[in-house]
């Protein structure tokens, strides 16, 4: 809690994602990743307590009246006490949740994360993303970001609805084979997030004068298999200072990453972040290049929902500022056969031939605004 918010003191409740509990010698509050243990029995009444007293709208200073005057806790242990609160985001503003909001439930997750929710919607709301390629992962990256109010999507696709998409474009039917896939998934997205602007490009597989044909955006977001489209993105990103982020999957390995800023992180060119043919042997090239050409992706739709569900999270917490996504810097990937996470380091090389001008920026990360 920040020492501007202590000296208004203005009154907090308990957050309704806090719940307690004992397992064992401990007692646990709040759970998640943000739970907190306190394995002090002498400490168990007095916090509950305290927490149940935040049930309604209190002040810091009733708090520890109320600790002292009530639960007859030593100033120490009530300052202590009441820090555990507020260390693990138990408590929010009196009015920072209203349950009739469409965004309700986001709101709870954004004041988890340490965020004023408000804050955070009205940046996303302010946001263009755009988002290159509609398929199997483009559709649930697209249906993610618009219900979570992101306020304006371009989506840019020259594919045409395929029978056997079906099986992880889930927002497509029967009846929208044959039709563009950009169209029908904005038709959809029209339905469901009115407050979104949906606008269209459907064309055929960017190259580097149509990307830069496109309109400019907060966040481009990469989930096309076009050959070659990640250094071609990243190429106008860096150029153009645009941020931007690849969702994909690897076989059977959802991936992400990495969130490329220009300037401030590395950019895909920086570091090696896939196999490619040896450029000492043309011969074993061409025929790496000969064998790879018949290449067709498993594509499987909960391999491309872990992908689309990370990536997502990660662009949430850029545009919205709050948190620290678990791409920026990083490659990562989780193994689905054994749910192992792997990542692969995406630092900025200065000698990178993409990057290496672009003077770097000093600036405190997202989750701090």
């Amino acid at each position: 809690m920040s020492s501007s918010s202590r000296t208004i003191d203005a009154p907090r409740v308990l957050a309704p994602y806090v719940r307690i509990g004992v397992q064992g010698e401990t007692l646990y509050l709040g759970f998640g990743s943000l739970q907190q243990a306190v394995n002090d029995p002498t400490l168990w009444r007095p916090l509950v307590r305290l927490t149940a007293y935040f049930r309604a709208p209190r002040t810091r200073a009733e708090a520890l009246t109320f600790l002292r005057d009530v639960c007859r806790v030593r100033e120490p242990v009530a300052q202590a006490l009441l820090l555990t609160l507020e260390s693990g985001n138990c408590l929010v503003r009196a009015h920072a949740y209203d349950p009739a909001d469409r965004y309700s439930r986001h709101a709870l997750f954004y004041e988890l994360s340490g965020a004023q929710a408000e804050q955070v919607q009205r940046r996303l709301a302010e946001a263009h993303v755009l988002l290159l390629g509609c398929g199997g992962i483009g559709n649930l990256l697209a249906a993610t970001l618009a219900t979570a109010g992101v306020g304006e999507l371009t989506l840019v696709d020259g594919d045409h609805v395929e029978l056997s998409n079906l099986t992880r474009q889930f927002l497509f039917t029967e009846a929208d084979v044959g039709l563009p896939k950009a169209e029908v998934l904005a038709r959809e997205l029209r339905r469901r997030a009115s407050g979104c602007s949906v606008r269209t490009i459907v064309g055929s597989a960017p190259d580097a004068e149509s990307l830069r044909a496109l309109p400019e955006a907060d966040l481009i977001l990469v989930s096309a298999d076009s050959a070659g489209i990640t250094g071609l993105v990243n190429a106008h990103c860096v150029d153009s200072g645009q941020v931007w982020l690849n969702a994909c999957y690897v076989n059977d390995i959802a991936v992400w990453g990495p969130l490329v800023i220009p300037g401030e992180t590395g950019c895909w060119d920086c570091q090696a972040l896939t196999a490619r043919p040896p450029m000492d042997d043309p011969e074993l090239a061409e025929l790496i290049s000969s064998v790879n050409g018949r290449y067709q992706a498993p594509s499987n739709g909960p391999v491309n929902m872990l992908a689309s569900s990370l990536a997502v999270m990660d662009v949430l917490r850029h545009l919205g500022g709050f948190g620290v996504p678990a791409s920026r810097n990083r490659r990562m990937g989780v193994w689905t056969h054994d749910l192992a996470l792997d990542t692969q380091s995406a630092e900025r090389d200065p000698g990178c031939p993409t990057c290496a001008s672009i003077r770097p920026v000093t600036q405190e990360p997202q989750g701090a605004r």
